[in-house]
């Protein structure tokens, strides 16, 4: 929210601090300012509004109410000169179809204006916050917007052919809007029409047939309710987002329509410059009813909770700075909660008003008491058991992403081709892991891939424990092994014999191609509540981590026979071993294989054969600066033939 300071300045009498100060007081206590930027002779505070203040805060006067607050600094005293409504001015002929989405419909007209270019105060308040001047009633309804945070809209009367009605669209119906987008509606989609057409698409943006230009008279307001659900959904799928979508995704008070009409009346009034002009009486319809909200206080609960002694009137105090005004009902000390100020809802949060009021930095810092009995989610606690028994049988978590390109349930906006979908299962990404893993098993100096993933599958229908489809979430367990192919079988079949033993239950999933999935929820809720908190995964090894390579690399095995060490040689380190040691044939093999060798060589087989040992090497090439060529890790392995036979060792 761009907030102009010359702008809040209006809203008081007392100079306010410099921007830079009122800054700091805002990010401490409100919201953090992203940018303050000096524009013209005015400084604009980019103000960041998070979702759960944007009903009251995503405008001028919300900032100033905040200011007062904050500083404990009065709002000037603002005298609202009163409508003088003409009689005789058509009214407006409002019909809602669709009362769920458009909960309340605000509308009057005016006759005489005249459109023409805004005043200098008016063109320079939008300007400082980035607004670009169009006309002087448009420059109104954006004004009125950013300075009570009610979106308005004006349509040219004369172009409007019969009465508005609230409806979807029907398919086929095409709208260009104000800035000559065509948009083709479906009928999922609300829109303003009248008898010819969509006029606006709803709460969103404005259409072009009704547009206000330099040859209208004649105005028909609006100010509408919309559901914040509908507008969020349709601004995402049309790719219109707007700062009048900004304000209706996170919820208005029905109050302000009536405030907002009223203000954009007077507004045009007193800027169009024409004689004769005519305010019509407000036509409303509404599904809403608005009820007078209170909060119960307890101000000893509100200090332990906050952990800093407050008194009853120092609550007070704070709250009448935020204008929530209290009173005494017997024993009961209730607070009044501003219309506008949709985010208060429960006791919790007048304890967080009352904090970053009266200051975060006069909260103590205290370690609490230990005591009492935590409860142990079962779900949480048997998914860390799950862990303990696979970590502790070699096997390393990995965690895949939730979105696949494959699937039954679509992505609304997919964050790639291939992640379409929310996954229905494990497996698919899993596999991908497992084999990528296996891939890079050298690096690691290993032949085999031990990996497990415990995650969220999003399958269209799921079986419930009663044996009844339901659609949801689903908790999977996914084990893999890559490795030896004759052992792939026995090492799966084997860890899933191993959990089930360890919990008591017997596992049930698909094992294929080196994993095995199942789902857990069942399994879960049929075990026992923990009593105690009794998980021992190992503790992390003391590794160094150093930076790896991005290019590709080169594996090499080199075999050799070794004959039995000559009369009179001493035999090596292995007790009882003639042949040369593994370690002093490694050692000839890395003297002689070049600076490219990241890992190895690496003894994996060994045997006896014809009075000779066999031993076989593995070797790792890799660059960090180049991709490879066979030519050149070739001629790194004909230097280590050389030297072999060298030796007198037969290179096989």
């Amino acid at each position: 929210m761009k907030v102009s300071y010359k702008w809040l300045q209006s809203y008081f009498d007392e100079k306010l601090p410099t921007s830079e100060e009122l800054s700091d007081r805002i990010t401490f206590s409100f919201a953090e300012i992203e940018s303050v930027e000096h524009v013209g002779n005015d400084t604009v505070l980019d103000v960041k509004v998070l979702p759960d203040r944007a009903c009251y805060a995503l405008s001028h006067r919300g900032i100033a109410r905040e200011v007062s607050a904050i500083l404990n600094v009065p709002l000037k005293n603002r005298e609202e000169k009163k409508i003088v409504e003409s009689p005789d001015v058509i009214s407006v002929d409002v019909r809602i179809d669709e009362p769920e989405l458009c909960t309340k419909f605000v509308a009057r007209s005016m006759e005489n204006v005249k459109v023409g270019e805004s005043p200098a105060w008016l063109k320079e308040a939008l300007e400082s916050i980035g607004q670009r001047s169009i006309n002087n009633i448009v420059d109104a309804t954006n004004y009125v917007m950013f300075d009570i945070g009610r979106p308005l809209h004006a349509f040219d009367a004369d172009k409007v052919k019969g009465g508005l009605v609230v409806r979807f669209a029907r398919k086929g119906e095409v709208m260009v809007t104000l800035d000559n987008k065509r948009v083709e509606l479906n009928n999922n989609e609300l829109v303003i029409a009248d008898d010819e057409g969509p006029l606006s698409l709803a709460g969103i943006k404005g259409g072009k047939r009704a547009e206000v230009d330099e040859a209208t008279k004649n105005l028909i307001l609006e100010a509408a309710n919309w559901n914040p659900s509908y507008i969020r959904r349709t601004a995402t799928s049309t790719g219109i987002k707007t700062e009048a979508s900004k304000r209706f995704e996170n919820r208005l008070s029905p109050l302000l329509g009536e405030e907002g009409i009223d203000r954009l009346a007077l507004l045009i009034e007193s800027i169009t410059g024409a004689e004769g002009v005519r305010i019509g009486k407000r036509e409303i319809v509404s599904f809403e009813e608005v009820h007078a909200r209170t909060l119960e206080v307890d101000t000893e609960l509100i200090s332990r909770k906050l952990g800093v002694a407050l008194s009853e009137p120092e609550i007070v105090d704070v709250l009448r700075r935020l204008g929530i005004s209290c009173n005494k009902e017997g024993e009961k000390l209730l607070a009044h909660i501003p219309p506008e100020r949709l985010d208060l809802v429960i006791f919790e949060d007048i304890v967080e008003e009352v904090g970053r009021i009266i200051g975060y930095d006069k909260i103590l810092a205290v370690v609490p008491q230990a005591g009492g009995v935590t409860e142990i989610p079962t779900s949480f606690y048997y998914e860390w058991k799950i862990r303990e028994i696979l970590v502790n049988a070699g096997f390393s978590e990995i965690q895949t992403s939730s979105f696949s390109d494959t699937g039954e349930i679509a992505i609304l906006k997919p964050l790639a081709e291939d992640k379409k979908y929310a996954r229905a299962n494990l497996r698919g990404n899993f596999e991908k892991a497992l084999k990528m893993n296996a891939l890079n098993a050298p690096l690691l100096g290993t032949s085999e891939t031990r990996i497990f993933e415990i995650g969220r599958i999003f399958p269209a229908f799921a079986e419930a424990s009663a044996g009844k489809p339901t659609s949801g979430e689903v908790t999977s367990l996914a084990i893999g092994y890559g490795g030896p192919k004759k052992k792939i079988a026995g090492e799966l079949t084997g860890v899933v014999e191993l959990l089930g033993k360890e919990l008591c239950v017997t596992l049930t999933g698909e094992m294929k191609d080196g994993v095995f999935e199942c789902t857990l929820n069942q399994v879960l809720d049929g075990l026992s509540e923990p009593k105690k908190w009794d998980i021992s995964v190992f503790p992390s090894r003391n590794v160094k981590f150093a930076p790896f390579s991005l290019y590709p690399f080169i594996v090499r095995d080199v075999a050799l026979f070794v004959s039995p060490l000559a009369k009179g040689v001493p035999p090596s380190s292995e007790a009882g071993d003639v042949f040369p040691s593994a370690d002093s044939v490694a050692k000839a093999i890395k003297e002689n294989a070049g600076q490219l060798v990241v890992r190895g060589p690496e003894l994996f087989d060994e045997f006896l054969k014809d009075g000779k040992k066999s031993l076989a090497f593995r070797l790792v090439f890799q660059s960090f600066d180049r991709t490879l060529s066979d030519e050149e890790v070739n001629a790194s392995m004909e230097k280590v033939y050389s030297a072999l036979k060298l030796n007198g060792w037969e290179v096989r």
